[in-house]
C-alpha cells in the first residue's frame, strides 16, 4: 500500500517530535531537574497523560505540515 505525501510527513513529524519529547524528557531527568515516578507509572495508551502528549504532537504536526509540505513542493527534482 503505498503512503501519500501527506501521510508520509505526518508520520515523519510525529516520530521526529515523539523522540524530541522523550529525549528531552529523559535529559531533564538525568539532570535532576524532574522527577517522573509519577508520570511513569501513569503513562500509557489510554492515560490521561498519554492523552496529553498526543494531542500537544498532533496540534504540533497540524501547524508543521504545511510548512514541510511547501519545502517539499518547492525543492527541484533530481
Amino acid at each position: 500500500m503505498n503512503q501519500s505525501a501527506e501521510d508520509k510527513i505526518v508520520s515523519s513529524l510525529v516520530g521526529i517530535l515523539a523522540d524530541g519529547f522523550n529525549r528531552s524528557l529523559n535529559a531533564l531527568e538525568k539532570a535532576g531537574a524532574i522527577d517522573t515516578t509519577v508520570l511513569r507509572s501513569n503513562y500509557k495508551p489510554g492515560s490521561e497523560y498519554y492523552a496529553l502528549v498526543t494531542a500537544a504532537l498532533e496540534q504540533t504536526v497540524s501547524y508543521a505540515r504545511p510548512g514541510i509540505r511547501k519545502i517539499i513542493e518547492e525543492s527541484p527534482t533530481a
